[in-house]
């Protein structure tokens, strides 16, 4: 729920000089008190939050008790609000004589949203067609393995680029046909196809014989943005193939450690150690998945802060790899087509987790979840707007 309240500077300042002490004790509590500056453009909008916040409650402003509502910072320094048990994102803004606010309640064990990773958010244009949204390849697949190819090329739909192919060996092209329904299915004979897409990610149960060497090694030498994950990632380390176009690698701890010849202990004792190991090797982008998952550039670094334990389920990394190539496929950089697509995995799985819990969480669930992340970093991305105003 969201609320918004207006409140009049120079009404707010002449109660302040009628009133003083007494009005301040009556609406913020003493937390308040003590850090409050007494300008009355700032006392204005605190108490243009507080009724902001009352309506997103939808329990009225003097049911819920001025001194209930309290406005504080969360972790990170970012305004926020608090009421019993709920928490609220805030945005304060002053235009002329008017203070604005604009309240939104969260739900329990979902993140503020950041604004940082809103504003990365691709645009879309009403006059968009599916050809103008990017087009997104995952090749993979492999005896057994051809989920891992299915959950990434639906979540590349699903994170909003126009169209997406899986291309998968040509064996099992006809009955994986059958399976998909939005996602185009292609023959890995026809690889050369691939120079009329936007973006690629390759590795998602692709396999790790002689023949998914061999297509790894012709798609990893185009000149395109790619993900380069899973087994992906093993053929990498084995082959120690030359890159052409810009890339986004992304281990986990073990795939980490195969890259740049280390032992897994190692890796989780020297996470930020490690990815720079991997920088100088391979360039590009690295995505070093875990707890506090690292996207990490040459000039650009960053720990994301969303996601759960509960996303620690078979097929949760062709998700992220889905994901990121979509972001990849609609314009976005290397840096940021992770960035963003790390933060969206994240909060996708958060908000899964609120409705099936961390132990019920499979991978399908984190597309299921992606159009309400979606709408959350829409909806931070209009209060910075408003904020900006």
């Amino acid at each position: 729920m969201i609320g918004v309240d207006l409140v009049y500077i120079p009404r707010v300042k002449e109660v302040m000089n009628m009133r003083g002490e007494d009005f301040l004790e009556r609406v913020f509590s003493p937390e308040e008190r003590a850090n409050l500056n007494l300008r009355p453009e700032t006392v204005a909008g605190r108490f243009a939050a507080k009724e902001a916040m009352a309506k997103a409650l939808g329990v009225g402003l003097f049911k819920a008790g001025f001194k209930n509502l309290i406005v504080t910072q969360d972790a990170r320094g970012a305004l926020c609000g608090r009421y019993k048990n709920d928490t609220f994102d805030l945005s304060l803004s002053h235009e002329r004589d008017y203070a604005v606010a604009v309240a939104r309640l969260r739900e329990s064990g979902v993140p503020s949203v950041s604004n940082e990773a809103a504003n990365l958010l691709p645009l879309v244009d009403k006059k968009d067609h599916k050809g103008a949204r990017g087009k997104a390849a995952i090749v993979g697949g492999s005896a057994g393995m051809f989920g891992s190819v299915d959950l990434s090329s639906s979540a590349a739909l699903r994170a909003g680029c126009g169209l997406s192919y899986a291309y998968v060996p040509d064996a099992v092209f006809n009955d994986f046909s059958l399976r998909m329904r939005e996602v185009i299915v292609k023959k890995q004979s026809a690889l050369d196809d691939l120079r009329g897409v936007d973006a690629v990610g390759i590795g998602p149960g692709m396999g790790r014989d002689r023949r998914a060497r061999d297509v790894f090694l012709k798609v990893y030498a185009l000149d395109l943005p790619m993900v380069v994950d899973a087994d992906g990632l093993y053929h990498l380390a084995e082959a120690k193939a030359e890159s052409a176009g810009p890339k986004i690698y992304t281990p986990h701890a073990g795939e980490m450690a195969r890259l740049i010849g280390r032992d897994v202990d190692w890796i989780n004792a020297h996470r930020e150690a490690a990815v720079d190991e991997c920088l100088a090797l391979y360039g590009g982008v690295v995505v070093l998945k875990g707890h506090g998952t690292i996207v990490a550039s040459k000039d650009d670094r960053v720990v994301n802060e969303t996601g759960n334990a509960g996303m620690a389920t078979a097929g949760s990394g062709d998700v992220l790899t889905g994901i990121i190539t979509a972001f990849l496929a609609q314009g976005l950089d290397c840096f940021q087509a992770a960035r963003l697509g790390v933060y969206m995995h994240g909060l996708a799985g958060d908000l899964a987790a609120l409705h099936k819990s961390k132990w019920g969480l499979i991978a399908s669930d984190l597309i299921e979840y992606l159009p309400e992340a979606f709408l959350r970093l829409e909806a931070a991305r209009d209060l910075s707007e408003i904020e900006r105003l």
